[in-house]
């Protein structure tokens, strides 16, 4: 789960001795109103959002809370969690209870086959790829964050490979620990980007989202700032936020793909 920045309104904490009734299917107006029924009056909008790695967030002015969609049928003491997640500070003791509620209940409503649970209890999906190209990832992160990262970079980040990116070449969900402290959930990668012949856009991609690791985990930046761009001229990936190159894809009717590429094949194509 992650909290964005607030604007430092902290009014509105959640009474625990409030009567809870438990809710089906809200809408986003009744869930807002749910939300200033429970104390959490800094919120002015309620939007629900089908992802699928965080759970609750708020906007940067703490005015508007982006809620799984999945918690518009949570139970009373449930909604009573999210209202102090929005209204309390993140250093109070309720707040870090309702957060560990949160998790509780959405780990306890994911069916099988919907996920895999990461540390921390939010749902994030199954990596597509083989034993084989997993342990690549692994091994090219780590190859990687020694040869152009100086081994600066939180060993052992999950990198799952995605068969339903269909724009983006690849992302980074970043996340903070129960104290805080800056981390990164996942790396997740298009799966087209291991055909043959796409060597030179996965390092490029993989060099990419390393760069947002190191701007999240060491300078608590995100995007694709200046702090971003300066890491990305370091590293030798492009240092613009969109790509306009065109990789190889895969055919409509063959969705799998098993390649792996060498690591020779990567080092060598940053060069040429």
């Amino acid at each position: 789960m992650q909290r964005p920045l607030r604007n430092g309104r902290r009014n509105g904490y959640a009474n625990p001795n409030q009567l809870t009734l438990a809710i089906c299917w809200l809408s986003e107006e009744d869930f807002l109103d749910a939300m200033h029924r429970r104390g959490a009056t800094n919120l002015s909008r309620v939007r629900f959002k089908p992802n699928r790695t965080r759970l609750v967030s708020l906007s940067a002015d703490g005015r508007t809370l982006n809620v799984q969609t999945g918690f518009r049928a949570a139970p009373g003491d449930v909604l009573d969690a999210i209202a102090v997640f929005a209204a309390a500070p993140q250093a109070n003791a309720g707040y870090r209870a309702a957060v560990r509620r949160l998790r509780s209940w959405w780990e306890s409503q994911a069916c099988a086959g919907n996920g895999e649970a990461s540390a921390n209890g939010e749902r994030r999906a199954v990596c597509c790829g083989t034993p084989e190209q997993r342990a690549f990832l692994a091994e090219a992160y780590d190859r990687l964050n020694r040869t152009r990262f100086e081994g600066r970079l939180p060993a052992g980040i999950p990198i799952r490979l995605s068969d339903r990116m269909r724009r983006r070449f690849g992302h980074v969900h970043y996340g903070r620990d129960d104290d805080g402290v800056r981390n990164v959930e996942e790396i997740a990668l298009n799966l087209d980007l291991m055909i043959r012949g796409n060597e030179k856009h996965f390092l490029d991609t993989l060099l990419h989202e390393m760069a947002h690791v190191e701007a999240w985990v060491l300078h608590g930046h995100r995007d694709h700032g200046p702090v971003w761009r300066c890491i990305a001229q370091r590293v030798g990936c492009e240092p613009n936020a969109c790509s306009t190159v065109r990789i190889r894809r895969r055919l409509r009717r063959s969705p799998h793909v098993t390649s792996v590429p060498r690591l020779s094949a990567l080092e060598g194509s940053a060069s040429s």
